[in-house]
């Protein structure tokens, strides 16, 4: 019931109860299950007010509380960009067909941990731009190692986006064409705007006739309207009318 009163005062802005609510939660719940979707509620009230630094570290302590954990200084580039590229490789071997057919993910804890993880994409790439890179990897090693959930599109359709600011066109192309596949599969709507910001707008932008991709930049502004997910929305316009 407070969950859902913290919902309600979220949804008019009134943070400030958001927080004091949230807090009585998880101060008093029994178990860490009861709490997550207060935490959930908290990190976007802390991210829609721009206090993303707080989003960021409030959704890392959650993450460690579901057994996985980023680190809390980013390692040596390096490091990051080995991460990065064995989990790129590793994606471009499985072929298309496989991948769809990878099982669905089961374990509550690591569907769990990819709903923080898709809400921390975007909270990095506007705060900590560093972290980026391992968050996305982090989420593709954990769709590979337990199975696809909707929010593996996202990760997908992130990791073909960032893929083509090394230059890797053809593996965003492939990764892209993933990440679209699962939004399709697993009927993850809420996640189409998103999606198709960061294919259509971006590597598909980049191989072929731009044109080819208005009907969908254009789609992704309406169900992302629809859907309450007016920041991607908004990305899909600007993509539109470039």
């Amino acid at each position: 019931l407070y969950s859902l009163y913290a919902e309600a005062e979220y949804s008019i802005c009134n943070f400030k109860e958001v927080g004091r609510v949230t807090g009585i939660i998880i101060q008093h719940a029994k178990s860490f299950q009861d709490k997550q979707r207060a935490y959930a509620i908290l990190i976007k009230a802390l991210g829609v007010e721009n206090k993303l630094e707080d989003a960021i570290q409030l959704t890392f302590s959650v993450l460690s509380q579901l057994d996985v954990h980023l680190p809390s200084t980013p390692p040596d580039k390096s490091v990051v960009m080995n991460d990065w590229m064995d989990m790129t490789r590793t994606l471009q071997k499985v072929s298309y067909a496989e991948f769809l057919n990878f099982k669905e993910m089961s374990d509550t804890n690591k569907i769990a941990a990819m709903k923080f993880l898709h809400s921390l994409i975007l909270y990095t790439y506007f705060a900590k731009q560093e972290y980026v890179p391992i968050v996305i990897t982090r989420s593709v090693q954990l769709t590979l190692q337990h199975g696809l959930c909707k929010e593996s599109c996202v990760a997908l359709a992130s990791c073909s986006y960032f893929l083509c600011g090394y230059q890797d066109f053809k593996g965003a192309e492939y990764i892209g064409g993933l990440s679209i596949g699962i939004l399709e599969k697993l009927k993850a709507q809420e996640y189409l705007s998103q999606v198709y910001a960061c294919t259509y707008g971006g590597i598909f932008g980049w191989i072929r006739n731009f044109r080819l991709n208005l009907e969908n930049l254009l789609l992704g502004y309406q169900v992302g309207m629809q859907t309450g997910d007016i920041q991607h929305a908004m990305f899909n316009a600007s993509s539109y009318i470039k």
